[in-house]
């Protein structure tokens, strides 16, 4: 038989079933679909996180109290505090140092009036402008006045500015109520990115001395940040830190530091190690449906083979050989998985689009992946389909022709 003949067999039996055909290829759609829409949301989600701490630059580096679980819950017996991050900056001599900037924070009541909401109020020093960059909306930011001194002034997030004084209103000068006392604000703020949209989106931000005066009751903070003029130097810069802090907290030689330092770098490829696992994980979980679609396509070509046996005693018998029974229906096999493959891709993509618009993430779909999505669905129509093919053309053509 010509291969022209063999394609043009295998299509007409594809078509003389296409509720059959349309059910086997579904396994092999649903498993290549959510490959791609996994892969694609987690490229996305990483591409995200990516630009968000890209806004804020790698050129700084955290100190966070204690170490470990303790670093992450900023819990210790020997904080940090903001008298630490002012010897950083005026006593240690590095010169690398651009800035030091020391937070602190706690959730507590604001309110105005009858309009009584809890947020996070956050302490800091005029110096966090240079590393998170906050937008203003409305009035102005800290200065270094507002580092000398107990000032009783906050700069809020807009969603805050919106619960509390309602939809496009300028609160600059108005005062609002944290634990009694009153504090003037001065300013309104929104964050460029989603990464900082806790502080400069829905909290209210103070002065550190007003915070650890008023409010907490101690110098304590649970993390500062340094940037750095020249990035090159950054891990030298980190190493001479932490050699003056430890000098400074009379740690010796044998103790571990009760502080830890993280790069923004680091940082970052922590996290997208983390979403690349977990993308590559959940995705290698979705793949296991295209195994289960290749069990079907196997499945429905062995019935197909049981259904067709008179139908091959016949072609065996006006000359038809092996090797054209096993072609054929290997290409029945291959057009419902490669078939049911494209679709999937269709699929795949069209929701990783959708999902981007609303979760507002980067729509990003790697060739690789759409590439090795066809390549599968091709193996799967070969490897599930080999052995019914094979079935079939090892058939005897007298027992097939006498087969009811």
């Amino acid at each position: 038989m010509r291969f022209s003949e063999i394609v043009n067999s295998a299509q007409e039996a594809l078509k003389g079933s296409r509720l059959r055909t349309a059910l086997t290829m579904l396994g092999i759609i649903i498993g290549i679909s959510s490959v791609i829409l996994i892969s694609s949301i987690g490229q996305g989600a990483v591409a995200y996180i990516t630009d968000e701490f890209s806004s804020f630059g790698t050129n700084f580096f955290q100190i966070t109290s204690g170490r470990g679980f303790l670093a992450a819950l900023g819990g210790t017996s020997n904080p940090l505090t903001k008298k630490d991050a002012d010897a950083i900056g005026e006593e240690s001599g590095i010169d690398n140092i651009e800035s030091v900037t020391a937070f602190t924070f706690t959730s507590g009541q604001v309110a105005v009036d009858d309009v009584e909401n809890t947020y996070l109020i956050y302490g800091m020093t005029s110096e966090s402008q240079v590393i998170l960059k906050p937008d203003l909306v409305y009035g102005e930011f800290f200065s270094q006045i507002h580092d000398d001194g107990v000032h009783s002034v906050v700069v809020i997030g807009q969603d805050v500015a919106k619960d509390l004084f309602g939809e496009d209103t300028n609160p600059v000068g108005e005062s609002i109520r944290i634990d009694n006392s009153k504090y003037r604000i001065i300013g309104v703020t929104k964050s460029g990115g989603g990464l900082s949209g806790s502080q400069f989106n829905n909290a209210v931000n103070m002065p550190l001395e007003t915070m650890t005066t008023k409010i907490t009751g101690d110098d304590a903070i649970q993390e500062m940040d340094i940037s750095v003029y020249d990035e090159s130097q950054l891990n030298q810069t980190m190493d001479d830190v932490e050699v003056f802090l430890r000098d400074r907290r009379n740690l010796d030689e044998d103790q571990e530091s009760d502080f830890t330092l993280q790069s923004q770098a680091e940082t970052l490829e922590r996290i997208q190690k983390i979403t690349g696992l977990l993308t590559a994980m959940v995705a290698g979980i979705s793949g296991i449906s295209l195994i289960v679609g290749g069990v079907g396509v196997m499945n429905i070509m062995l019935v197909t083979v049981t259904e067709r046996t008179k139908e091959i005693g016949l072609l065996k018998a006006i000359g038809a050989k092996d090797k054209d029974i096993l072609s054929q229906f290997l290409i029945e096999s291959m057009t419902l998985s490669v078939v049911g493959g494209i679709i999937g891709i269709l699929i795949g993509v069209t929701g990783a689009f959708i999902v981007a618009q609303i979760a507002n993430i980067p729509f990003v779909v790697s060739i690789t992946t759409v590439v090795l999505a066809v390549a599968v669905s091709s193996l799967v129509g070969i490897i599930f389909g080999l052995y019914p093919a094979r079935r079939a053309a090892k058939l005897n053509p007298i027992d097939a022709l006498r087969h009811e």
